[in-house]
């Protein structure tokens, strides 16, 4: 039986990673911020690379959307993010134990809600984060951290401003997305594993396109993370998850 990966990204650089592992040349048919899907089969599995676009409201319909369609168990995300600690380095892998946001909503009620939910969330799912985490970590060319992210509609390109933003949310990397997902997630009683890759280390020489010297860190990291998606989907026998 053939084992279905439906994988979400938000942007290109994310989509063209993933499926330069899976031996796709696309060409520039990638829009660099749009909905895209590619489908393909490579030996025994069958998969799916669904680009949903950046930024919250994109990330949490894309989300939804693959919820209902494919009906799954668990919800993993995948993509790129900024570190906002100096212990980090390109290409390491931020395996993501719990999510904050950059804006909190200005009433205290709504904010205790959504940490409640996340909360749950995040317990219900740290079976699967742990089991996930291992298998990304049996692979010797892989550093992992388990920790949690801050999430905003802002790029970090200034070290004074991502020094402080880590120290006040105990975050060690950013992204445009998480939250949001992690909230959809919880809505549905979906469990989450979130996996970010670092790309840069939210300071100005770092801004503007990724360098071509970090693409094949980049790469490397990501095969490691769709054949940990591989072996997860045969240990657990799920065989239509998202990502």
């Amino acid at each position: 039986m053939s084992t279905k990966l439906c994988i979400m990204t938000a942007y290109a650089d994310e989509t063209l990673a993933l499926l330069n592992v899976l031996g796709q040349d696309v060409g520039d048919s990638v829009d660099w911020n749009s909905r895209l899907q590619f489908e393909g089969v490579d030996g025994n599995k069958q998969w799916v690379v669904m680009q949903s676009g950046m930024g919250k409201v994109r990330a949490a319909s894309m989300c939804q959307m693959i919820i209902d369609t494919y009906q799954v168990d668990t919800f993993f995300e995948f993509g790129f993010a900024g570190g906002l600690v100096d212990t980090l380095n390109i290409g390491d892998i931020v395996v993501i134990t719990g999510v904050s946001e950059h804006d909190v909503p200005n009433r205290s009620e709504i904010q205790r809600e959504q940490e409640v939910w996340r909360e749950r969330l995040f317990q219900a799912s740290a079976s699967s984060i742990s089991k996930f985490a291992t298998i990304l970590s049996a692979d010797p060319n892989v550093t992992i951290t388990k920790s949690s992210v801050i999430c905003g509609d802002m790029d970090i390109y200034n070290r004074e401003v991502r020094d402080r933003i880590a120290t006040e949310s105990g975050a060690v990397a950013v992204n445009w997305e998480s939250s949001a997902i992690v909230d959809v997630c919880a809505i549905n009683n979906v469990k989450y594993v979130g996996v970010r890759i670092i790309s840069d280390l939210c300071v100005e020489e770092d801004s503007g396109p990724i360098p071509e010297a970090r693409v094949e860190r980049l790469h490397e990291s990501t095969k490691a993370y769709v054949n940990a998606l591989v072996d997860f989907n045969k240990h657990t026998e799920i065989l239509s998850d998202a990502v």
